[in-house]
């Protein structure tokens, strides 16, 4: 019985997260910027001799770039501003902190990525099929768009983690942002082979070509299912021992 309440209280939580992400102007906004933006990196590719390796790696790139801060924004902003009434709900509404959590880590992740996917998905199939230069293959863009999902739902697990930790949402924002950002300069001269425009990629065209190692491919999914496994974890026990 209390299974079937907390299964019916985390369904109803995740329909009302999701309501409140579509009508978000955040997400609408980006949303239609990468429209756009989609539609200029397949008018570019079909116009320009550029490798679509090149020109698509750019393109995700620029949304990792860009699209971090709108994600941040999201997850950040998930629990925070909703502390100073949170615990009055849960009193009055029978709302336990668990199914609330986990209701809102499925949301914001899934929403992300969905804004992530419909867009770049069908950008890239496009490209590859209307570029004048294609050097893409069908295993390397599910390649390349499976890691950046997985690295746009490790930040909305930590954005959601930081939002149960910190109250002020513009704190965790500038804070976490700073870090995130710092991590993704870091990771980039890892991987850069120089500061030119295709240097500055790395191994990410091989990855759209299909050419990555396996070795290389196992690590980065490592790197990512581990927070994936360990960030809710960390959220749910920090949430249960907040006073709310």
């Amino acid at each position: 019985m209390r299974r079937g309440l907390g299964t019916n209280a985390f369904l109803c939580l995740l329909e009302y997260d999701m309501t409140i992400l579509a009508k978000s102007w955040i997400v609408r906004f980006w949303f239609s910027l990468t429209v756009v933006g989609g539609v200029v990196a397949v008018i570019v590719s079909r116009n320009f001799i550029d490798d679509s390796s090149f020109l698509m790696g750019w393109a995700l790139v620029l949304y990792v770039g860009f699209g971090s801060l709108v994600v941040l924004a999201n997850s950040v902003s998930a629990i925070s501003q909703e502390f100073r009434f949170l615990g009055e709900s849960i009193i009055s509404r029978g709302i336990a902190p668990t199914p609330y959590l986990l209701a809102k880590l499925v949301s914001r992740s899934f929403g992300n990525a969905f804004m992530f996917l419909v867009v770049v998905a069908p950008t890239a199939f496009l490209m590859r099929v209307m570029s004048l230069n294609n050097d893409m293959t069908i295993e390397g863009i599910l390649v390349g768009i499976a890691y950046w999902t997985l690295l746009i739902t490790v930040l909305s697990f930590l954005g959601i983690t930081v939002s149960v930790l910190v109250n002020n949402t513009m704190l965790g924002l500038v804070v976490l942002g700073v870090i995130w950002y710092m991590a993704l300069g870091i990771l980039d001269l890892a991987y850069a082979e120089d500061f030119s425009p295709e240097g500055v990629l790395g191994n990410l065209p091989l990855v759209l070509q299909g050419k990555s190692l396996t070795t290389e491919i196992t690590a980065l999914i490592v790197i990512g299912i581990i927070p994936i496994l360990v960030l809710p974890i960390l959220a749910v026990r920090f949430m249960n021992s907040r006073d709310l």
